[in-house]
């Protein structure tokens, strides 16, 4: 062995180790495939496993997280498929170090499975098969459900404080800090959201302008 080698090999597992300890000090969350994770910490949520997957899973930091979930099972009637799309859940719980699972009840038929939305009996159980103490709310937004931004609404429910809202952290801090802009009144403006508008247009520089201009025209 060389010297080179002879120095190498100590930093080597000392990386190893502390990449060991840092994997197993987290929170692993095993989610069905007629699941669907749609935030997690006001974040979009990055899921392992593939599309297809019969079921996936999410790693989370220790400590108290929040993720927001939607319960869609499929059910076979005759030739044709029925997909069930049940109000979307918020939930906050406190873990560390722990690989748990996410246990959604089984229903015969879509109509049955309607009832989750009155009774949503799931729950989170850890490697002994103990309930995991959760809190749990609904996201409802009225109207049209296409294009919902399930991050954005986190934020928004964390903000009013409902029963499931967790402190801001990490990108979601940002994302509040920029809705909290102080933004001057200016009575000519119908809407907050066209006030806003045109409070970073200005702010912006010429290209960036130009660039949003370009975008508009070209969606017309």
């Amino acid at each position: 062995m060389t010297f080179k080698h002879s120095l190498l090999q100590p930093f080597a597992l000392v990386a190893l180790f502390g990449f060991s300890a840092s994997a197993l000090a987290s929170v692993t969350i095993s989610v069905p495939s007629d699941v669907k994770v749609l935030a997690v910490n006001s974040e979009e949520p990055e899921l392992s496993g593939g599309i297809f997957s019969s079921s996936k899973s999410v790693t989370l930091p220790d400590g108290e997280n929040q993720i927001v979930f939607r319960y869609s099972p499929v059910f076979q009637q005759g030739g044709d498929q029925t997909t069930v799309n049940t109000d979307a859940i918020i939930t906050k719980f406190t873990a560390s170090n722990t690989e748990l699972t996410l246990e959604v009840p089984e229903y015969r038929s879509a109509d049955k499975a309607q009832d989750f939305d009155n009774n949503p009996a799931w729950k989170l159980v850890d490697e002994k098969g103990n309930a995991v103490d959760v809190q749990q709310d609904k996201l409802i937004k009225n109207g049209i459900q296409l294009g919902r931004q399930y991050d954005a609404e986190s934020i928004a429910y964390n903000k009013k404080g409902g029963i499931a809202a967790i402190a801001p952290t990490g990108a979601s801090v940002a994302a509040v800090s920029a809705a909290n802009v102080q933004v001057p009144v200016n009575s000519q403006y119908k809407t907050t959201e066209e006030q806003m508008l045109h409070y970073w247009y200005d702010k912006a520089d010429k290209e960036t302008k130009q660039r949003f201009i370009q975008s508009i025209i070209q969606v017309k």
